[in-house]
Protein backbone atom coordinates (compact mmCIF):
# COMPACT_ATOMS: atom_id res chain seq x y z
CA UNK A 1 0.00 0.00 0.00
CA UNK A 2 1.64 3.34 -1.16
CA UNK A 3 2.02 5.75 1.35
CA UNK A 4 -1.08 7.27 1.56
CA UNK A 5 -2.09 10.92 0.21
CA UNK A 6 -3.90 13.72 2.30
CA UNK A 7 -7.53 12.94 0.35
CA UNK A 8 -7.47 8.92 1.74
CA UNK A 9 -5.80 9.48 5.07
CA UNK A 10 -9.36 9.25 7.20
CA UNK A 11 -9.24 5.94 5.65
CA UNK A 12 -9.62 3.39 8.08
CA UNK A 13 -7.26 -0.10 6.37
CA UNK A 14 -7.48 -3.70 7.06
CA UNK A 15 -4.50 -5.80 6.91
CA UNK A 16 -4.64 -9.93 6.39
CA UNK A 17 -2.94 -12.62 5.92
CA UNK A 18 -3.66 -14.70 2.36
CA UNK A 19 -1.92 -17.69 3.18
CA UNK A 20 -1.23 -19.94 6.83
CA UNK A 21 -0.29 -17.19 8.33
CA UNK A 22 3.52 -15.95 8.93
CA UNK A 23 3.08 -13.93 5.42
CA UNK A 24 4.88 -10.67 6.98
CA UNK A 25 1.57 -8.78 8.56
CA UNK A 26 3.41 -7.28 11.70
CA UNK A 27 6.25 -5.37 9.19
CA UNK A 28 3.62 -3.95 6.68
CA UNK A 29 1.42 -3.01 9.43
CA UNK A 30 4.79 -0.86 11.00
CA UNK A 31 5.67 -0.03 7.75
CA UNK A 32 2.21 1.94 6.52
CA UNK A 33 1.39 3.01 10.61
CA UNK A 34 3.01 6.72 10.18
CA UNK A 35 -0.41 7.52 7.98
CA UNK A 36 -2.38 6.27 10.53
CA UNK A 37 -3.31 7.62 14.34
CA UNK A 38 -4.20 3.66 15.96
CA UNK A 39 -3.17 0.16 15.20
CA UNK A 40 -6.52 -2.58 16.37
CA UNK A 41 -6.12 -6.16 16.73
CA UNK A 42 -9.29 -7.36 15.82
CA UNK A 43 -9.47 -11.34 16.09
CA UNK A 44 -6.92 -14.26 17.51
CA UNK A 45 -4.91 -14.66 20.62
CA UNK A 46 -1.07 -14.95 22.07
CA UNK A 47 -1.16 -17.78 19.50
CA UNK A 48 -0.23 -15.50 16.50
CA UNK A 49 3.64 -13.64 16.35
CA UNK A 50 4.04 -10.44 14.39
CA UNK A 51 7.63 -9.96 13.72
CA UNK A 52 9.17 -6.40 12.98
CA UNK A 53 12.91 -5.66 13.12
CA UNK A 54 14.43 -2.59 13.40
CA UNK A 55 18.45 -2.14 13.20
CA UNK A 56 18.55 -5.83 13.61
CA UNK A 57 16.97 -5.22 17.10
CA UNK A 58 13.40 -8.41 16.62
CA UNK A 59 10.37 -6.69 18.17
CA UNK A 60 7.75 -10.07 18.33
CA UNK A 61 4.08 -9.28 19.65
CA UNK A 62 1.96 -11.88 20.46
CA UNK A 63 -1.20 -9.55 21.93
CA UNK A 64 -0.08 -5.93 20.96
CA UNK A 65 -1.06 -4.44 17.73
CA UNK A 66 2.03 -4.11 15.31
CA UNK A 67 2.17 -0.39 15.87
CA UNK A 68 4.06 -0.27 19.18
CA UNK A 69 7.43 0.52 17.66
CA UNK A 70 6.23 3.62 16.37
CA UNK A 71 4.58 4.96 19.39
CA UNK A 72 0.55 4.50 17.64
CA UNK A 73 -2.09 4.15 19.94
CA UNK A 74 -3.06 0.24 20.23
CA UNK A 75 -6.34 -1.04 20.59
CA UNK A 76 -7.46 -4.60 21.27
CA UNK A 77 -10.88 -5.24 20.00
CA UNK A 78 -13.23 -7.79 21.64
CA UNK A 79 -12.91 -10.29 18.97
CA UNK A 80 -9.42 -11.31 20.55
CA UNK A 81 -8.75 -13.64 23.44
CA UNK A 82 -6.62 -12.08 25.69
CA UNK A 83 -4.40 -14.07 27.62
CA UNK A 84 -3.52 -11.47 30.93
CA UNK A 85 0.03 -13.26 31.70
CA UNK A 86 1.05 -13.00 27.87
CA UNK A 87 -0.05 -8.92 28.26
CA UNK A 88 2.05 -8.12 31.34
CA UNK A 89 5.02 -9.78 29.81
CA UNK A 90 5.00 -7.45 26.11
CA UNK A 91 4.33 -4.56 28.00
CA UNK A 92 7.07 -5.29 30.35
CA UNK A 93 9.18 -5.76 27.65
CA UNK A 94 8.00 -2.65 25.89
CA UNK A 95 8.58 -0.58 29.49
CA UNK A 96 12.40 -2.00 29.28
CA UNK A 97 12.71 -0.86 25.63
CA UNK A 98 11.75 3.13 27.07
CA UNK A 99 8.36 2.41 25.25
CA UNK A 100 4.90 2.99 27.13
CA UNK A 101 1.77 1.48 25.36
CA UNK A 102 -0.79 3.98 24.46
CA UNK A 103 -2.86 0.76 25.25
CA UNK A 104 -6.58 0.39 25.08
CA UNK A 105 -8.44 -3.09 25.53
CA UNK A 106 -11.81 -3.84 25.26
CA UNK A 107 -13.56 -4.59 28.42
CA UNK A 108 -15.83 -7.71 26.39
CA UNK A 109 -12.39 -9.24 25.39
CA UNK A 110 -12.56 -13.20 25.89
CA UNK A 111 -9.82 -13.71 29.05
CA UNK A 112 -7.45 -16.90 28.17
CA UNK A 113 -7.49 -18.26 31.53
CA UNK A 114 -5.71 -21.58 33.16
CA UNK A 115 -8.66 -23.52 32.05
CA UNK A 116 -7.98 -23.11 29.00
CA UNK A 117 -4.46 -24.17 28.47
CA UNK A 118 -4.82 -27.27 30.21
CA UNK A 119 -8.01 -28.15 28.08
CA UNK A 120 -5.96 -27.07 25.16
CA UNK A 121 -3.33 -29.83 26.28
CA UNK A 122 -5.92 -32.19 27.07
CA UNK A 123 -7.96 -32.25 23.85
CA UNK A 124 -4.74 -32.14 21.23
CA UNK A 125 -3.59 -35.01 23.56
CA UNK A 126 -7.35 -36.88 23.06
CA UNK A 127 -6.90 -36.57 19.29
CA UNK A 128 -3.88 -39.32 19.30
CA UNK A 129 -2.57 -40.04 16.03
CA UNK A 130 -3.95 -36.99 14.28
CA UNK A 131 -3.00 -33.77 16.80
CA UNK A 132 -4.16 -30.63 15.12
CA UNK A 133 -0.87 -28.83 16.00
CA UNK A 134 -2.16 -26.00 18.32
CA UNK A 135 0.32 -23.50 20.09
CA UNK A 136 -1.54 -25.19 23.68
CA UNK A 137 -1.77 -21.29 24.69
CA UNK A 138 -5.32 -22.13 25.11
CA UNK A 139 -6.44 -19.72 22.72
CA UNK A 140 -9.24 -22.11 20.52
CA UNK A 141 -10.45 -23.59 24.18
CA UNK A 142 -11.42 -19.87 25.31
CA UNK A 143 -13.79 -19.26 22.21
CA UNK A 144 -15.63 -22.55 22.57
CA UNK A 145 -15.55 -21.65 26.35
CA UNK A 146 -16.87 -17.61 25.19
CA UNK A 147 -19.46 -19.46 23.72
CA UNK A 148 -20.55 -21.36 26.53
CA UNK A 149 -20.48 -19.14 28.43
CA UNK A 150 -18.16 -20.33 30.77
CA UNK A 151 -14.98 -18.04 30.05
CA UNK A 152 -14.72 -14.08 31.35
CA UNK A 153 -14.35 -11.29 29.94
CA UNK A 154 -11.82 -8.76 30.89
CA UNK A 155 -14.51 -6.84 32.52
CA UNK A 156 -15.69 -9.55 34.73
CA UNK A 157 -11.94 -9.47 36.65
CA UNK A 158 -13.48 -6.53 38.59
CA UNK A 159 -16.99 -7.54 39.48
CA UNK A 160 -18.16 -10.55 41.68
CA UNK A 161 -21.19 -11.50 38.94
CA UNK A 162 -19.00 -13.58 36.71
CA UNK A 163 -19.65 -17.77 37.95
CA UNK A 164 -15.84 -19.48 38.03
CA UNK A 165 -17.47 -22.44 39.79
CA UNK A 166 -19.37 -23.56 36.71
CA UNK A 167 -16.45 -23.39 34.44
CA UNK A 168 -14.70 -25.21 37.42
CA UNK A 169 -17.62 -27.75 36.84
CA UNK A 170 -17.09 -27.81 33.06
CA UNK A 171 -13.04 -28.80 33.55
CA UNK A 172 -13.33 -31.54 35.73
CA UNK A 173 -15.02 -33.89 32.64
CA UNK A 174 -11.37 -33.32 31.04
CA UNK A 175 -10.79 -35.50 34.73
CA UNK A 176 -8.01 -33.24 35.30
CA UNK A 177 -8.15 -31.09 39.18
CA UNK A 178 -9.43 -27.49 37.84
CA UNK A 179 -6.28 -25.37 38.54
CA UNK A 180 -6.12 -22.17 40.65
CA UNK A 181 -7.22 -19.14 39.33
CA UNK A 182 -6.12 -16.95 42.70
CA UNK A 183 -2.57 -15.60 41.25
CA UNK A 184 -3.91 -15.56 37.54
CA UNK A 185 -6.92 -13.38 38.97
CA UNK A 186 -4.29 -11.12 40.74
CA UNK A 187 -2.14 -10.29 37.65
CA UNK A 188 -5.01 -9.48 35.53
CA UNK A 189 -6.16 -7.23 37.57
CA UNK A 190 -3.12 -5.08 37.57
CA UNK A 191 -2.39 -5.54 33.98
CA UNK A 192 -5.99 -4.58 32.98
CA UNK A 193 -6.77 -1.67 35.78
CA UNK A 194 -6.92 1.40 33.54
CA UNK A 195 -6.43 -0.18 30.42
CA UNK A 196 -9.89 -1.19 29.84
CA UNK A 197 -12.33 0.42 27.28
CA UNK A 198 -14.96 0.82 24.38
CA UNK A 199 -12.56 0.18 21.72
CA UNK A 200 -15.51 0.69 19.36
CA UNK A 201 -16.62 3.94 20.51
CA UNK A 202 -12.45 5.08 20.69
CA UNK A 203 -12.22 3.96 16.79
CA UNK A 204 -15.15 5.95 15.95
CA UNK A 205 -14.41 9.17 17.92
CA UNK A 206 -11.04 8.88 15.97
CA UNK A 207 -12.52 8.29 12.75
CA UNK A 208 -15.17 11.11 13.73
CA UNK A 209 -11.60 13.51 14.27
CA UNK A 210 -10.55 12.47 11.17
CA UNK A 211 -7.99 10.02 12.57
CA UNK A 212 -7.22 6.65 10.71
CA UNK A 213 -7.05 3.28 12.05
CA UNK A 214 -5.02 0.25 10.92
CA UNK A 215 -7.12 -2.94 11.78
CA UNK A 216 -4.39 -5.47 12.07
CA UNK A 217 -5.53 -9.43 11.66
CA UNK A 218 -3.75 -12.52 12.81
CA UNK A 219 -3.38 -15.62 11.72
CA UNK A 220 -3.83 -16.18 7.71
CA UNK A 221 -7.23 -16.59 5.63
CA UNK A 222 -6.82 -20.79 5.07
CA UNK A 223 -6.70 -21.15 8.74
CA UNK A 224 -9.91 -19.38 9.14
CA UNK A 225 -12.39 -21.49 11.59
CA UNK A 226 -15.31 -21.21 8.73
CA UNK A 227 -13.46 -20.44 5.64
CA UNK A 228 -9.68 -22.34 6.01
CA UNK A 229 -8.69 -26.17 5.78
CA UNK A 230 -10.90 -27.53 9.12
CA UNK A 231 -10.18 -28.90 11.15
CA UNK A 232 -6.94 -27.88 11.06
CA UNK A 233 -7.71 -24.13 11.50
CA UNK A 234 -7.23 -21.74 14.43
CA UNK A 235 -10.13 -21.20 16.64
CA UNK A 236 -11.37 -17.27 15.40
CA UNK A 237 -12.51 -15.91 12.28
CA UNK A 238 -9.29 -14.25 10.33
CA UNK A 239 -10.49 -12.61 7.43
CA UNK A 240 -11.36 -9.00 6.99
CA UNK A 241 -15.00 -8.80 7.54
CA UNK A 242 -14.52 -10.46 11.03
CA UNK A 243 -13.16 -6.63 11.52
CA UNK A 244 -16.49 -5.76 12.21
CA UNK A 245 -17.50 -7.50 14.55
CA UNK A 246 -14.06 -7.91 16.25
CA UNK A 247 -13.97 -4.42 16.85
CA UNK A 248 -17.36 -3.00 16.43
CA UNK A 249 -16.64 -1.00 13.20
CA UNK A 250 -18.26 -0.80 10.00
CA UNK A 251 -16.33 -2.59 7.61
CA UNK A 252 -15.95 0.03 5.07
CA UNK A 253 -12.09 -0.05 4.30
CA UNK A 254 -9.42 -0.78 1.88
CA UNK A 255 -8.26 -3.98 2.80
CA UNK A 256 -4.47 -5.12 1.69
CA UNK A 257 -3.37 -8.45 1.59
CA UNK A 258 -0.29 -10.34 2.63
CA UNK A 259 1.65 -13.10 1.01
CA UNK A 260 4.90 -14.59 1.21
CA UNK A 261 6.39 -15.43 -2.78
CA UNK A 262 6.08 -19.30 -1.12
CA UNK A 263 3.86 -20.46 1.34
CA UNK A 264 4.22 -21.78 4.93
CA UNK A 265 2.46 -23.58 7.19
CA UNK A 266 3.07 -24.59 11.22
CA UNK A 267 1.61 -27.53 12.50
CA UNK A 268 -0.29 -30.25 10.95
CA UNK A 269 -3.16 -30.41 7.78
CA UNK A 270 -3.16 -30.28 3.77
CA UNK A 271 -0.63 -28.59 2.48
CA UNK A 272 -0.61 -29.29 -1.62
CA UNK A 273 2.39 -27.50 -2.36
CA UNK A 274 4.95 -28.59 -0.18
CA UNK A 275 8.42 -28.65 -0.43
CA UNK A 276 10.07 -31.86 1.06
CA UNK A 277 13.91 -32.62 0.72
CA UNK A 278 17.07 -30.30 0.37
CA UNK A 279 15.38 -27.67 -1.19
CA UNK A 280 12.47 -27.17 1.78
CA UNK A 281 15.52 -27.26 4.32
CA UNK A 282 17.23 -24.69 2.29
CA UNK A 283 14.47 -22.23 1.79
CA UNK A 284 13.17 -22.99 5.75
CA UNK A 285 16.66 -22.32 7.08
CA UNK A 286 17.53 -19.06 4.32
CA UNK A 287 14.05 -17.55 5.28
CA UNK A 288 14.38 -18.56 9.21
CA UNK A 289 11.03 -19.98 8.91
CA UNK A 290 10.69 -21.10 12.45
CA UNK A 291 7.47 -20.11 14.39
CA UNK A 292 7.80 -16.72 16.72
CA UNK A 293 5.24 -17.86 18.90
CA UNK A 294 6.11 -21.33 19.60
CA UNK A 295 9.95 -21.87 17.83
CA UNK A 296 8.62 -24.82 15.46
CA UNK A 297 10.14 -25.33 12.44
CA UNK A 298 7.26 -24.45 9.28
CA UNK A 299 6.57 -26.30 6.62
CA UNK A 300 7.69 -24.77 3.02
CA UNK A 301 6.12 -24.83 -0.38
CA UNK A 302 5.55 -23.48 -3.63
CA UNK A 303 3.20 -20.43 -4.08
CA UNK A 304 -0.22 -21.55 -4.82
CA UNK A 305 -2.16 -19.67 -6.53
CA UNK A 306 -6.00 -21.70 -6.60
CA UNK A 307 -5.73 -21.06 -2.55
CA UNK A 308 -4.51 -17.26 -2.80
CA UNK A 309 -7.25 -16.69 -5.78
CA UNK A 310 -9.69 -17.90 -3.07
CA UNK A 311 -8.03 -15.49 -0.26
CA UNK A 312 -8.34 -12.64 -2.36
CA UNK A 313 -12.05 -12.72 -3.35
CA UNK A 314 -13.04 -13.74 0.32
CA UNK A 315 -11.13 -10.85 1.99
CA UNK A 316 -11.83 -8.04 -1.32
CA UNK A 317 -8.21 -7.31 -1.75
CA UNK A 318 -7.32 -4.96 -3.98
CA UNK A 319 -4.07 -3.94 -3.04
CA UNK A 320 -0.95 -6.90 -1.96
CA UNK A 321 1.93 -6.93 -0.32
CA UNK A 322 4.32 -9.45 -1.37
CA UNK A 323 7.14 -10.79 1.53
CA UNK A 324 10.60 -12.52 1.47
CA UNK A 325 11.42 -12.03 -1.81
CA UNK A 326 15.32 -12.35 -1.00
CA UNK A 327 14.64 -15.80 -0.14
CA UNK A 328 14.15 -17.08 -3.46
CA UNK A 329 17.32 -15.36 -4.47
CA UNK A 330 18.93 -18.39 -3.35
CA UNK A 331 16.68 -21.08 -4.88
CA UNK A 332 17.51 -22.05 -8.81
CA UNK A 333 13.87 -22.68 -9.90
CA UNK A 334 10.87 -21.19 -9.06
CA UNK A 335 7.25 -22.79 -9.59
CA UNK A 336 3.71 -21.39 -8.66
CA UNK A 337 0.43 -24.10 -8.59
CA UNK A 338 -2.24 -22.72 -10.96
CA UNK A 339 -4.51 -25.88 -10.48
CA UNK A 340 -5.01 -28.92 -8.52
CA UNK A 341 -5.17 -33.24 -10.11
CA UNK A 342 -7.60 -35.00 -8.78
CA UNK A 343 -8.96 -38.76 -10.08
CA UNK A 344 -7.47 -37.85 -13.50
CA UNK A 345 -9.12 -34.09 -13.27
CA UNK A 346 -7.47 -30.79 -12.99
CA UNK A 347 -9.30 -27.98 -10.60
CA UNK A 348 -8.83 -24.36 -10.25
CA UNK A 349 -11.67 -23.73 -7.71
CA UNK A 350 -10.55 -23.67 -4.01
CA UNK A 351 -13.52 -24.50 -2.72
CA UNK A 352 -14.55 -27.37 -4.88
CA UNK A 353 -11.46 -29.20 -3.95
CA UNK A 354 -12.12 -27.98 -0.19
CA UNK A 355 -13.31 -31.86 1.09
CA UNK A 356 -9.98 -33.58 -0.86
CA UNK A 357 -7.66 -31.17 0.12
CA UNK A 358 -5.51 -33.68 1.75
CA UNK A 359 -5.79 -35.63 -1.62
CA UNK A 360 -5.04 -33.05 -4.55
CA UNK A 361 -1.91 -32.76 -6.33
CA UNK A 362 -0.34 -29.44 -7.52
CA UNK A 363 -0.49 -28.79 -11.04
CA UNK A 364 2.93 -26.49 -11.67
CA UNK A 365 3.68 -23.66 -13.51
CA UNK A 366 7.82 -22.91 -14.16
CA UNK A 367 8.97 -19.58 -13.84
CA UNK A 368 11.97 -18.22 -14.43
CA UNK A 369 14.13 -18.39 -11.31
CA UNK A 370 14.63 -15.51 -8.95
CA UNK A 371 18.33 -16.48 -8.40
CA UNK A 372 20.55 -14.20 -7.73
CA UNK A 373 18.30 -11.18 -8.47
CA UNK A 374 18.69 -8.79 -6.06
CA UNK A 375 17.30 -5.35 -5.12
CA UNK A 376 19.54 -2.89 -6.53
CA UNK A 377 19.27 1.14 -5.29
CA UNK A 378 16.16 0.40 -4.44
CA UNK A 379 14.60 -1.09 -8.02
CA UNK A 380 13.11 -4.62 -8.80
CA UNK A 381 15.07 -7.11 -11.02
CA UNK A 382 13.46 -7.68 -14.11
CA UNK A 383 12.45 -11.32 -13.26
CA UNK A 384 10.72 -10.14 -10.01
CA UNK A 385 8.78 -7.61 -11.98
CA UNK A 386 7.41 -10.65 -13.98
CA UNK A 387 6.99 -12.46 -10.91
CA UNK A 388 4.61 -9.77 -9.82
CA UNK A 389 2.69 -9.12 -13.08
CA UNK A 390 1.44 -13.43 -12.78
CA UNK A 391 0.31 -12.44 -9.08
CA UNK A 392 -1.37 -9.11 -10.18
CA UNK A 393 -3.08 -10.78 -12.96
CA UNK A 394 -4.11 -13.90 -10.98
CA UNK A 395 -5.37 -12.24 -8.07
CA UNK A 396 -6.94 -9.11 -10.10
CA UNK A 397 -5.39 -6.68 -7.44
CA UNK A 398 -2.15 -4.55 -7.50
CA UNK A 399 0.98 -5.58 -5.89
CA UNK A 400 1.82 -1.88 -4.01
CA UNK A 401 4.59 -3.17 -1.35
CA UNK A 402 7.11 -5.80 -2.41
CA UNK A 403 9.67 -6.28 1.01
CA UNK A 404 12.94 -7.86 0.73
CA UNK A 405 14.41 -8.57 3.80
CA UNK A 406 13.39 -8.55 7.57
CA UNK A 407 14.39 -5.12 8.47
CA UNK A 408 11.47 -2.15 8.13
CA UNK A 409 13.71 -0.21 5.64
CA UNK A 410 13.74 -3.27 3.06
CA UNK A 411 10.09 -2.11 1.65
CA UNK A 412 10.27 -0.43 -1.61
CA UNK A 413 6.70 0.87 -2.92
CA UNK A 414 5.60 0.40 -6.50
Amino acid sequence: MRKLSKAKKKKNATIVGLQWGDEGKGKIVDYIADDFEAVARFNGGSNAGHTIVIGGERHIFHLLPSGAPKGKELLIGSGVAVDPVVLSEELALLEGRGTHADLRVDGRCTLVTPFEKVMDVAIEEMRGARPLGTTRRGVGPAYAMRALRLAPRAIDVFSNNFDFNSARTFHRFLREPPPSLRDWLRLSRKVLKEKLGDVASRIAELNEDGKAVIFEGSQGTLLDVFYGTYPYVTGAPTIANYAAAGLGVSTNTDVLGVLKCYTTRVGAGPFPTEIRGRLGEKIREVGSEYGATTGRPRRVGWLDLVALKYAARLNGVKEIAVSTVDVLEHAKELKVCIAYRLDGREIDDFYEALPFIEDVKPVYRELKPLFHAEMTDGHLPSAVESFIGLLEDQLKARVTLVSYGEERSRTIER
